[in-house]
C-alpha cells in the first residue's frame, strides 16, 4: 500500500527504504559490523534484487499480482535442487510445480487483456531471488539477521539515482513519512523480529504466518486505493497460494515424521547395544 503511495522512483524508494532499514537494525543489532562469509553475501545479495524487483513490480503491476508471484519462491528451490543438486524430485515436488505454473500462467493471460507484462516478469524474477534468499538462509552455517543486515547496506550504490528523482522534492512530506514507515516498520522491525520469531515456531506456523503478506497485502491495497486485479489474476492467486501453502505444510510433515523414525531407530539401537 505504502509503495503504491508514494510517487518516486522505484529505486529511489528502494535506496532510502533500504538504508533506513539498515540504520534501525544498526540500532537493533547494537552495532554496524558484520561478517562476510560464503552464506551472508550470496544471500545479501539476493535480498537486495529482491527488494529493486519487488518495488519495481509493484509500481508497474497490481499489488496482487507483485506479491504472489513473489512468493512462487519454493517452486524454484525445487526446480534449482533438481537442476543443480541433481536431486530426485517426489510425486508432490512435480505436482506442486506444474500447478503453480498453471496458476502463474493465469496472470500472464490477464495482464495481455490490462497490460503491465513487464510487473508481472519482474515479479516472477523476485521470486527467483527470493528463492536465494531462502536456499542461502538454509545453509548450516548461515546467519538470516546478518545477511538481510547487509543487504539493506547494499542500497547505498542506489544514491546517484537519488539526484534524478525530482519527485523527491516535488512530493512533500508525506511520501518521506510513508518511506519512514516502510524502512522503520516494513523492513527494519519486520525482519528483525521475524528472525527471532522463526526460531521460536514450527515450520508449519512459519509458513502459514508467511503466506498471509500476499493474502492481506491486495487486501489493504484495495481498500486504500481502489487497485483491484482481474477475475483470472485472482483465480491464479488462488491456486498458488494454496498450492504452495499445502506444498509447505505436506513437506514439514514429512520431515516430521523422518526426524521421528531416525529417532525411534537410534533408541532401538542404544536397546540392542545394551
Amino acid at each position: 500500500m505504502l509503495i503504491k503511495s508514494i510517487p518516486w522512483n522505484p529505486l529511489s524508494i528502494v535506496c532510502l527504504r533500504g538504508l533506513t532499514a539498515a540504520l534501525t537494525l544498526t540500532l537493533l543489532r547494537r552495532g554496524w559490523r558484520v561478517p562476510i562469509t560464503r552464506t551472508t553475501l550470496p544471500a545479501a545479495v539476493c535480498m537486495f534484487l529482491t527488494a529493486v524487483l519487488f518495488i519495481s513490480a509493484t509500481k508497474l503491476t497490481t499489488a496482487a499480482n507483485a506479491a504472489v508471484l513473489q512468493y512462487t519462491a519454493p517452486i524454484y528451490v525445487i526446480l534449482f535442487t533438481f537442476i543443480f543438486l541433481k536431486k530426485k524430485s517426489r510425486p508432490l515436488d512435480i505436482i506442486t510445480v506444474v500447478i503453480t505454473f498453471g496458476g502463474i500462467s493465469l496472470f500472464f493471460i490477464d495482464r495481455i487483456q490490462f497490460g503491465s507484462l513487464l510487473g508481472d516478469g519482474l515479479a516472477l524474477l523476485c521470486g527467483m531471488t527470493l528463492a536465494g534468499v531462502f536456499y542461502f538462509n538454509g545453509l548450516p552455517e548461515s546467519r538470516p539477521l546478518d545477511s538481510v543486515y547487509l543487504g539493506c547496506m547494499l542500497s547505498v550504490i542506489l544514491l546517484p539515482v537519488l539526484f534524478f528523482d525530482p519527485q523527491l522534492i516535488a512530493g512533500g512530506p508525506l511520501p518521506w513519512l510513508m518511506l519512514g514507515l516502510l524502512g522503520v516498520f516494513q523492513f527494519g522491525l519486520g525482519y528483525f523480529f521475524f528472525s527471532k520469531g522463526i526460531k521460536q515456531t514450527g515450520a508449519v506456523t512459519a509458513s502459514i504466518i508467511g503466506m498471509a503478506e500476499p493474502i492481506f497485502n491486495p487486501v489493504w491495497v484495495f481498500l486504500v486505493i481502489g487497485e483491484l486485479p482481474g477475475f483470472l489474476a485472482i483465480v491464479g492467486a488462488v491456486i498458488v497460494i494454496t498450492m504452495i501453502c499445502y506444498y509447505n505444510i505436506a513437506t514439514s510433515a514429512r520431515n516430521r515424521r523422518l526426524a521421528n523414525s531416525t529417532e525411534i531407530e537410534e533408541d532401538s539401537i542404544q536397546i540392542e547395544e545394551t
